[in-house]
């Protein structure tokens, strides 16, 4: 279980600890903040490559990494891309009591959720506007969304967590 949101790396974090973390052939990413663009950052020796891709936007990374470099509180952790794809999810409050083109959702959203009022679904490979913009293609009206973090997704406990009856 997660202890709260997932949060960019501190600008103190020596490259040093990065690229420790980093195994090759594939890049690591590292959300950072503030960074202008995104950066690549290679250590080359005669034993092992290992680089880093670091960028501000963190939807970037889960797209292009295995695993990515993250902080949970003070402490650096380096999570599968899915994991904190999970960990994050778009809930979305619909206005009418029942959710027409659930099952073409649910195709295109995997690890989409039915809750009472709305749906959650895990963000990073698709974009929260791409979410929300599929909504009204399916002629739902939109009454609010947020992101939402948490560790727990399956079973009634982590439902009952998401949709605020804890």
């Amino acid at each position: 279980m997660f202890l709260g949101p997932p949060l960019p790396l501190s600008p103190d974090l020596p490259l040093t600890d990065l690229l420790a973390c980093a195994g090759s052939p594939v890049p690591l990413g590292a959300w950072v903040r503030p960074c202008v663009r995104t950066l690549r950052v290679y250590q080359l020796s005669a034993l092992a490559r290992r680089w880093v891709l670091a960028s501000p936007d963190l939807g970037f990374l889960l797209t292009r990494c295995k695993h990515v470099a993250i902080r949970e509180g003070e402490r650096l952790i380096v999570l599968e891309a899915e994991t904190v794809i999970h960990w994050r999810a778009l809930q979305v409050a619909t206005a009418t009591p029942y959710l027409p083109g659930l099952a073409r959702l649910q195709a295109l959203f995997p690890g989409l959720h039915a809750i009472t009022n709305g749906f959650l679904v895990p963000v990073g490979k698709e974009s929260p506007e791409e979410v929300l913009a599929l909504c009204l293609e399916e002629g739902m009206r939109v009454t609010g969304s947020r992101i939402v973090y948490g560790g727990a997704r399956e079973g009634r406990e982590g439902r009952e967590r998401w949709e605020g009856r804890e």
